[in-house]
């Protein structure tokens, strides 16, 4: 049984899952999340009935995300962790949403602020679009140009509509089947206990620009 929990996205929410079966999910309120989480929690393992003692490890989205969002999930996460003495795996919101769609072939867009987006390719576009942060206007111009490519993610409204031309990939999985997804990818039995996770806010220095075609 794990712990999942997400601070960092639309559908921000936690979970109690294994890979093969989902026993509860209640959603957070991203905006009053440092307030609601560990009520939510404690309710999700008694409407469960799931003790403390069952959990085996802890999953937590760690960014690309909002600030005081992901300091607040993270900081839950590793305390939970560290307390109980378990694994905890942290998860880019980008591969999470990744394990949302039977897609193989897509460009994940986050946006960052009012100019920029975090872009990642998936399956045959990882090699060109590496992970970066790039202006929505270049972002538009690579994807526009390529016929049939389509794009996951969470974009403001003002660059999704700047992206209509661009197909979205449909039909997502619900939160509870992607982390379902998620912990089959993973074998807790390597990790570390104590190797607590910090935020990814998007913007390392180890990220470069996508190749421009």
């Amino acid at each position: 049984m794990y712990l999942c929990v997400d601070t960092a996205t639309e559908q921000s929410g936690i979970s109690l899952v294994t890979s093969d079966e989902s026993f509860g999910y209640l959603k957070l309120d991203s905006r009053h999340a440092s307030d609601d989480i560990l009520k939510n929690i404690d309710e999700l393992l008694r409407k469960s009935d799931v003790e403390l003692s069952d959990l085996k490890g802890v999953f937590v989205i760690k960014g690309p995300g909002s600030f005081t969002g992901l300091r607040v999930g993270i900081s839950v996460a590793n305390q939970f962790t560290h307390q109980l003495k378990i694994p905890i795996i942290g998860v880019q919101t980008d591969e999470w949403y990744g394990n949302r769609t039977d897609e193989s072939d897509f460009i994940y867009l986050q946006t960052m602020n009012r100019d920029q987006v975090f872009m990642v390719g998936f399956g045959k576009y990882k090699r060109d679009f590496v992970q970066s942060i790039i202006s929505v206007s270049e972002c538009h111009y690579e994807l526009s140009s390529r016929p049939g490519i389509k794009w996951l993610g969470q974009l403001s409204e003002k660059h999704g509509e700047l992206m209509a031309e661009v197909d979205e990939v449909a039909d997502l999985l619900s939160p509870d089947e992607a982390w379902r997804k998620v912990i089959g990818g993973y074998s807790l039995l390597s990790q570390k206990k104590y190797d607590l996770i910090e935020p990814f806010y998007g913007k390392e220095p180890t990220i470069t620009k996508s190749k421009k075609k």
